[in-house]
């Protein structure tokens, strides 16, 4: 996993070490060198975009200006390939680019690029995710950007770190007498469970419970705790909607969500 923080701002925004989740991205337009641009920014992390001949562009073109301040990359290829990509932005409809990141991956697992404008999310028309390198083999299957939920309380001690938690299914083949022959891995995935309390009810109704009402139908990108645990970023999704209970203390809730991550080709 890889997670860019050198253009963010914290200033009034949440600590880095409060979990951020990206669920409601921006939409738009998408043009793309390659072929099959408009396929990364579906929920099918199988489906790709071909980058082809390097460098190469893909852009997202807003219908009117859009806030953001969270982009994620996923189920690419990119740390494979040896390939850099940057995260650009232009303010105007066919405005100049800025490079708000430059990441070097060296797998080709999850990448989180947090960024704002000191303190507060760009406003933007386009997003530009550009791509560069030797290979024309680079492939993108999963692009969003947008402003994500800021989670009110932080990430304490006993969490299971996403970027180093795995499940893993196998299935065993023995022979008639007993001897191991092999053991092939059939499915895997990233996981852990998230557990917040304390949350204020208004903020929960404002802010968590849209989010929750897109469980468990949709995907969604977690920046597990940005300070302590750069390398626990994931696209992934959860099996239930979250179910919050009240704690008996104050007008405070409690919610759980156990998630799974696509773990990378």
């Amino acid at each position: 996993m890889t997670l860019s923080l050198s253009g963010y701002t914290v200033g009034s925004n949440q600590p880095l070490n409060h979990a951020r989740i990206l669920w409601s991205p921006v939409s738009g337009a998408i043009t793309a060198a390659g072929t099959n641009g408009a396929l990364a920014a579906n929920e099918y992390t199988n489906q790709r975009w071909f980058c082809g001949a390097l460098p190469a562009n893909w852009t997202l073109v807003a219908a009117a200006n859009v806030n953001v301040d969270t982009v994620f990359i996923a189920a690419h290829t990119l740390g494979s390939t040896g390939s850099t990509v940057e995260v650009q932005t232009a303010a105007t409809l066919g405005g100049a680019f800025t490079t708000r990141a430059t990441i070097v991956p060296t797998d080709d697992t999850a990448i989180a690029v947090m960024i704002n404008n000191a303190g507060v999310p760009y406003s933007v028309r386009e997003i530009r995710i550009r791509v560069t390198g030797a290979s024309a083999s680079a492939q993108i299957g999963i692009i969003r950007a947008g402003v994500a939920l800021q989670m009110a309380q932080p990430v304490f001690s006993g969490v299971k770190p996403i970027g180093l938690a795995r499940a893993v299914e196998t299935r065993q083949a023995i022979s008639e007498t007993g001897q191991w022959l092999a053991r092939t891995v059939q499915r895997q995935a990233s996981m852990t469970q998230m557990d917040w309390s304390h949350l204020d009810d208004a903020w929960y109704t404002a802010n968590f419970q849209p989010f929750s009402l897109t469980l468990p139908q949709r995907p969604f990108g977690l920046i597990q705790n940005p300070q302590r645990m750069p390398e626990s970023v994931a696209w992934c999704w959860t099996d239930s909607a979250p179910v919050p209970e009240y704690m008996g203390i104050r007008s405070y809730l409690q919610v759980s969500l156990s998630i799974t991550g696509f773990l990378g080709d």
